[in-house]
Order: structure tokens, then sequence, then C-alpha cells
């Protein structure tokens, strides 16, 4: 009979093998991972995905390697050569197969469910390249029900919308604010009369020919003055810095008392240079191109997400409007007209625009949730208003609200509180 100390040590070298073959499987995973990302950061997204299938063909696979296998897949699919010609739903499908094994494996990998609403937006892109309603509406719909739009998302856009005056022309600055849009768009029938345009895909002839002419009931179009060969045709224009003039019509030189014979005067800074001269690439130059054609008959608003490298120099003449900045014909720096407060108070200090805030902190997504501090620094721009024009009653007021409405242990509501209060104190 074997003694106990035999039996221990047999038990203690049974385990120990165990912690050894897991440690080594983990290594395994780790380090097929961080050769994937390595490739993944040198946009090399076709490499990056085959690691991830070699890791998963030697039986090492674990979340996080599903996480980044729809991760990479998708840039693969859209964003780089080699993109996908064929097999495109396929490969599509594939993304979200790999997202949800990752959600099934660790449900706690909350940024999966950013990836899975932006591949469903694109699917919904696709559909609206394909002139294809249905599908377009269904996709929205199954991104909802997937997790991939989260109600504080939705809500965020319904803001945007909010900000924005009617039949106006907003520019958005990307996935996550252009699929909430559509979505209250498309599925609520919400603020149709808006044009919501990610700049980002500005430089697509076909989504720019179904602004032109505009897709019943998804699209309403916009002016622009391209003709179909010209939109076909685009590419990045040589240009150098010049100054364009928009006339302003009777309406606006009345209402904000310019001159009878005022224009707009709008620097246009090329975006792109090469070693011999500058150009504008096709963003650039059709959102100018939406401007100029425009001539002031629509409202045109960006989110205040829309970054300001694709802003082209026009914010000199933004208006802080809620959730968007208006575009006006005069510059608004060191103007009162810098800031629109009753417009800005009536969208961010109002309780029922944010009645799913707070539904962050059970449906968190790190990867998307940290763009609803917007909404912080927007009230930081009333507050300075408010403090300048020694309204300080108001000024409490937006700490007040902030208290009561929009503290969450997922942003950092703490650290602008702080700053308001140190600016009502002085």
């Amino acid at each position: 009979m074997r003694g106990f100390n035999e039996i221990l040590f047999s038990i203690i070298l049974f385990f120990s093998a165990i912690d050894t073959c897991t440690a080594s499987v983990a290594t395994g995973i780790d380090n097929f991972k961080d050769k994937a990302i390595e490739a993944f950061k040198s946009e090399d997204y076709k490499k990056a995905v085959d690691i991830l299938n070699t890791a998963i063909e030697n039986g090492l696979e674990d979340a996080e390697t599903y996480y980044y296998l729809g991760y990479f897949t998708h840039y693969m699919l859209y964003d780089s050569k080699p993109l996908i010609k064929e097999n495109h739903i396929e490969y599509s499908n594939k993304v979200i197969e790999y997202l949800e094994k990752a959600l099934a494996l660790d449900p706690d990998l909350r940024d999966a469910y950013s990836l899975i609403g932006i591949e469903y937006g694109a699917k919904a892109m696709r559909a609206l390249y394909q002139e294809n309603k249905n599908d377009y509406i269904k996709l929205y719909k199954a991104g909802h029900e997937k997790g991939g739009f989260p109600d504080w998302q939705i809500e965020f856009g319904r803001n945007i919308l909010k900000s924005c005056d009617e039949n106006a022309i907003v520019f958005l600055g990307g996935d996550f604010d252009y699929n909430a849009v559509r979505y209250l768009q498309s599925i609520e029938n919400y603020r149709t009369d808006v044009t919501a345009i990610p700049i980002g895909h500005l430089d697509r002839p076909w989504f720019v020919k179904t602004l032109k002419n505009g897709f019943n009931p998804l699209v309403r179009e916009i002016p622009i003055s391209l003709s179909t060969y010209d939109i076909e045709d685009m590419r990045n224009y040589k240009w150098d810095t010049l100054q364009i003039e928009i006339p302003v019509n009777k309406m606006l030189i009345e209402k904000y008392g310019l001159e009878v014979d005022y224009t707009m005067k709008w620097k246009l800074e090329p975006d792109l240079k090469s070693e011999r001269r500058t150009y504008l690439s096709p963003r650039r130059a059709l959102l100018a191109d939406i401007i100029l054609t425009n001539r002031w008959e629509r409202p045109i608003h960006f989110s205040y997400t829309c970054q300001p490298k694709f802003r082209a120099g026009l914010d000199n003449f933004f208006q802080v409007y809620g959730m968007t900045y208006k575009l006006l014909p005069f510059e608004t720096k060191e103007t009162n007209y810098y800031i629109n407060p009753n417009m800005v108070s009536s969208i961010m200090l109002n309780e029922e625009n944010f009645s799913s805030f707070k539904t962050i902190e059970t449906a968190d997504i790190p990867r998307d949730s940290y763009i609803l501090n917007n909404y912080y620094q927007i009230l930081i721009q009333l507050a300075v208003f408010y403090q300048k024009s020694n309204q300080e009653e108001r000024l409490n007021s937006i700490i007040n609200f902030i208290e009561n409405h929009l503290t969450t242990t997922k942003l950092g509501s703490d650290r602008y509180l702080e700053y308001l209060k140190k600016l009502s104190n002085e």
C-alpha cells in the first residue's frame, strides 16, 4: 500500500503538470495575440487575421482571440488592402460570429458590442448602396437587438438631432453618432427632415450620388453642383490656400445686421500634400461644394464629435448649439454669437434628454462610452458663458443638473464637477 507522503507527492505532481500545461497554453495564446496585434498596428490586417486563425486551428483560443479576430477581420474587410471583393457578406457574417463567440466566452468583454454595432452599420451602408430599403431597416433593427446600439448611444443621437434646425444638413464624425442618428431616422422615423452625412463617406462616389439624388425615405437629397461624371471622377484636387466667398441671402443679412453686400469669406486650406504641391482631398472638396452650393438655403450643422481636421477651417464660424455647432455666415469667435445659451440650455439642462444616460452603468461599452464626456464639455462652455455674464445662479444650476442626472462611475463626471465648482467660486 502506498504511503501517504507518496500519494501526496503524486497529487502535487499531477496538479503541477496541469498548471504547467495551462500556463503553456496561456503563453501560446498570448504569443499569437501579441504577434497579431503587432501585425495590426503595422496595418497588415490580413496577416493579423491569419495569425489568429492559426492559433484557433491549433486549439489555442479564448474570448480575446475571437474578439481580435472579429476586430481585425472588420478592418481587413473595409479599411485597407486586401479589400474583400468576393464573399463580402460571408466575411461580414464572420465578424459578427467571432464577436458573439467572444461574448459567449466572456460576457464582460463589452467592447465586442461596439464592433457588433459598427459591423451592422457597415452592413446597412452596403444595403443602401444596393438600394435595398428593407435590408437597410432590418440591419439597423438587428444591430440594436444584438446590443450594438445601446440606449445611451441612441439617446446621444437623438440629442444631436434635437440640436439641428428644421431641414438641416448635419455633418457627423464617425460610426458612433452616424449609426445612432440613422437608427432613429430609419427605425423611429425621427427627424427625417435632417440629412445626416458622415464626413468619412464623402470620398465614396456612390454615396455622394445618393446624397445628390436622395433615396426616399432613407436619405433626403442635398445640393451638390457636381455632375454624375464629376462625382465618379473624384480624386485629389490641386489646391493652394484660397479665400472662398459665399454670398449671404437677405434674410440672414437682416437677421444678423450685416452689410447689404456682405459675403462670407472662408479661407479654404488644402488637407493633403506631396513633395511638390498641396491638394484638396475628395472629402474636403465635397464638403466645400455642399456649403457653396447650398448658399444658406438649409441650415448646416456639425456634430460636436466631428474632429477639427474634418471641419475645414470653419471653426471660427461656428456657434455652439447644443450637441452641434451651427454654421453662421460670419466669424463668431470673441463675439456674443459663439454660443446660443438658450438653445444649449434647452437641450443640455432638460432631464428628459438624459433618461437613458444612467443605463451606462449596466450597459457600458468602454470603447464608445467615453464619447459621452462631450456632454460635460458642452456644459462647461455654457458655464463659462454664464460666469462671464455674471449669471451665477444659472452656473450653479449646471452643477446641480450634473449631480442629479449626469453622475456616473463610468466617465469623468467628478473632475468636471470639480472644475465647475471652482469656476463658480471665482
